[in-house]
């Protein structure tokens, strides 16, 4: 077999990751450095169809003459299946035993893995090389074959139908990031994908920090802020006026964009590989120091110009001029039930 003959499969080229441009770059680099390609690319017998090495076929694509003429064209494996589906899970099979596929990516395929064998008909328990009962679900049997539980296989399903759906309403060029960006967990990505289709573009787009704040229910002011961050906020010399305020905010806005992210990955934590010691208890454990954390610095926020001073610095601003939240209220209440305001 010539490899100009060799077809592509627009559903089974969609369960072999691609590689990002600055990847494809250093395996074209390699190839040329090494001087041939050292991985075959595998093809189905029967059909022509390329089933593993779309990188490196795309790589001696867009070699040139010159290139061609000193590099040999990659070998050609031909291997023999009896379906499409036994392809289908030839191809997921071998992508999972592969190191570097992001976790994403590899929920992804087992998702995949998982739509693939609900679609089947029912095969008797007896088939060759089938040990498994009949009776077992398609997340059991799966687990079985992957050492996840049956739990995480539905939650991989859940997320492999959202990505699709994204794919599908959004444009196939978020795969990628779906897949690999780190901005965007799978919790998320499944979150977003339950939304009406007019509004998951948007969503998606303040998921990945590209879009406006939304005014519905989802939108948390800690990951926008109002201002951009000072480079510098200091405490101003003369009376401290609203503005100034605003500014001396700045280190907290950063500080919640941060823990916002760190939320994420906690949230992420039962997903990922050290999902096993990650039970009810102990994840509850963590948001709670998460949130006395968040609580406990939110509250040391200057949002009002001292009452005391008027913003003219004094010992009960500790000299910035501004009060926190906890001395404000405190404040207002002193206020309240006196009826007038502290002296300077």
């Amino acid at each position: 077999m010539r490899i100009e003959d060799i077809k592509i499969d627009d559903d089974f080229k969609t369960l072999c990751p691609e590689l990002q441009s600055d990847e494809l770059r250093r395996l074209r680099e390699n190839i040329i450095k090494d001087g041939e390609f050292r991985e075959p690319v595998i093809v189905w017998r029967s059909e022509g169809i390329l089933i593993d090495g779309h990188n490196r076929l795309s790589v001696w694509g867009g070699m040139t003459d010159e290139e061609r003429q000193r590099i040999a064209a990659p070998r050609i494996k031909l291997i023999d299946f009896d379906s499409r589906g036994a392809v289908h899970n030839w191809i997921i099979s071998n992508q999972l035993g592969r190191r570097n596929l992001d976790q994403k990516q590899k929920s992804y395929l087992v998702g995949k893995w998982y739509q693939a064998e609900k679609k089947e008909p029912h095969r008797p328990a007896n088939k060759k090389g089938d040990t498994l009962s009949p009776l077992m679900k398609t997340s059991e049997k799966i687990a079985e074959k992957t050492g996840q539980s049956p739990r995480q296989v539905n939650r991989d399903a859940q997320f492999t139908e959202a990505v699709d759906t994204l794919v599908s309403n959004i444009g196939p060029e978020v795969k990628a990031e779906l897949l690999t960006d780190k901005k965007i967990g799978k919790a998320r990505v499944v979150e977003i994908a339950a939304l009406p289709a007019d509004r998951q573009k948007a969503e998606y787009d303040r998921a990945m920090g590209k879009g406006e704040p939304s005014p519905g229910i989802t939108f948390d002011p800690s990951e926008w802020g109002g201002m951009e961050p000072v480079a510098d906020p200091v405490i101003p010399t003369g009376t401290v006026t609203e503005h100034h305020v605003k500014e001396m905010q700045a280190p907290w806005r950063e500080f919640n964009r941060l823990m916002t992210a760190v939320k994420k990955v906690i949230e992420d934590l039962p997903e990922g590989t050290a999902g096993a010691w990650c039970d009810q208890n102990q994840m509850a454990d963590i948001m709670g120091c998460y949130s006395n954390l968040r609580s406990t610095v939110n509250h040391r926020k200057p949002v009002a110009i001292c009452g005391h001073c008027n913003g003219l610095k004094c010992d009960r601003c500790y000299q910035t001029g501004a009060l926190n939240k906890d001395l404000s209220e405190a404040l207002r209440e002193g206020t309240e039930a006196t009826g007038v305001l502290n002296a300077r």
